[in-house]
């Protein structure tokens, strides 16, 4: 949240805009103001330092013309000037537009059904005061409502709504510890096929990915929470449903799963003694080969201890699957230094509509690089994740597309 202090308590950005904005009625002449539209940019160009060179840009505003720059809850962001014309502020708001450049808001190919919507929306105070004091008021009251959701919830000890769910309190993660220690998880158990796709040949699977489905196990026992609103609680939470996972398995009902699978864990699970024991049980030939998936996070948060898990794993036999992959990542990633065996990307939408930009070549490139044949690309739910990955040369696709494709051959 952007606050600043004022009087001796902590004013919004949007209060200070509303304050400001209401002083104008009387003395509207000369004034100008432009909400920069960065809430319409992919979410990965609307991280936090991203917004703060942003409003650097617009600093030379602030000395030249005494204007204010205002950052709204959304990542809008609000400059109003005295003297400017819309030329001299067009001057810094082409410097952000190049500075993204590269979003599909801007390089995307237009679209005959549609318009892109608009990066910015000009404000003339003289003439259009009350249209601007009316989105100033706008905004304040959502960032009101949201702050005092907040406060309500901390001095309730209600849990808080984050817009898909309620998030985890203390008294509902102590009840979810404990139905993972004690409940049959075979209900949780999810099986995931990865498939190769080859021109003129039926999709074949390949692998299959074990894993328990967190969500699920939350709206079983406690409907209504979202388990991943608080990243911290979720990977607490995960930890034990691994250590759960890794003593079933070695059970004689489970073990058959584990032939031509992947299991997904974390790099801390991976150096438990949780995993030494499972390890212990079931590496034996009748298992065969088998994967274990690590997420991307672990290898960016700690890669000194991510190597030491992948030289341990390979040396008792396993493959390593580096999992969740954002796709802008994947040309900046060192195979060599990676040493891993395959690697997870992550479809969605913007993928697509990136690859249709320069963004495709370097995409091209990494595919190129890391081996077409290394690449999965997951979490596939449209045939514009088969399209897209085809043009790329990827041959191995995982998601509900695939899972209903194969069904509807059976």
């Amino acid at each position: 949240m952007n606050e600043r202090a004022k009087d001796g308590r902590t004013t919004t950005d949007e209060e200070l805009l509303l304050d400001y904005a209401e002083r104008l009625e009387r003395h509207r002449a000369g004034w100008r103001a432009v909400q920069i539209h960065l809430s319409q940019l992919r979410p990965y160009n609307q991280r936090p330092h991203h917004i703060r060179v942003a409003k650097q840009i617009l600093e030379p505003l602030v000395k030249r013309f005494d204007a204010g720059v205002y950052q709204l809850w959304n990542n809008d962001v609000v400059a109003l000037t005295k003297g400017a014309s819309e030329d001299d502020i067009d001057i810094y708001v082409r410097h952000i537009k190049a500075m993204f450049k590269e979003d599909p808001l801007f390089s995307a190919p237009p679209s005959p059904s549609r318009s892109p919507p608009p990066f910015c929306s000009w404000y003339d105070i003289e003439v259009e005061w009350e249209n601007f004091v009316d989105l100033a008021r706008r905004h304040s009251d959502d960032r009101r409502k949201a702050s005092a959701q907040a406060v309500a919830a901390a001095k309730s000890g209600a849990p808080l709504e984050d817009g898909r769910g309620t998030m985890i309190n203390p008294a509902i993660l102590e009840k979810l510890e404990k139905a993972i220690i004690n409940a049959d998880l075979a209900n949780v158990l999810r099986r995931q096929q990865v498939f190769a796709i080859i021109p003129g040949a039926k999709p074949a699977p390949i692998l299959t990915e074990l894993f328990f489905s967190m969500p699920f196990l939350a709206q079983t026992v406690a409907p209504g929470y979202n388990v991943t609103a608080d990243k911290a609680l979720f990977q607490h939470l995960a930890r034990v449903l691994d250590a759960r996972m890794l003593a079933l398995m070695p059970r004689q009902d489970y073990q058959p799963m584990l032939k031509n699978a992947s299991l997904n864990l974390s790099l801390g699970t991976v150096l438990s003694p949780e995993f030494i024991d499972f390890d212990r049980a079931t590496n034996n030939k009748e298992r065969g080969p088998l994967a274990i998936e690590l997420p991307a996070t672990d290898y960016f948060s700690d890669p000194e201890d991510f190597a030491f898990a992948r030289d341990f794993l390979k040396e008792r036999g396993y493959k390593i699957i580096l999992d969740q992959v954002k796709y802008q990542l994947l040309p900046m990633l060192d195979r060599d230094q990676l040493n891993v065996d395959l690697i997870k990307v992550i479809w969605t939408p913007a993928f697509y509509d990136d690859c249709t930009t320069t963004q495709g070549e370097r995409m091209q490139a990494a595919v190129e690089r890391f081996g077409r044949e290394r690449i999965i690309l997951c979490r596939v739910d449209s045939e514009q994740g088969l399209e897209i990955g085809g043009k790329l040369g990827i041959s191995l696709y995982q998601g509900r597309l695939l899972d209903a494709m194969a069904q509807a051959k059976t």
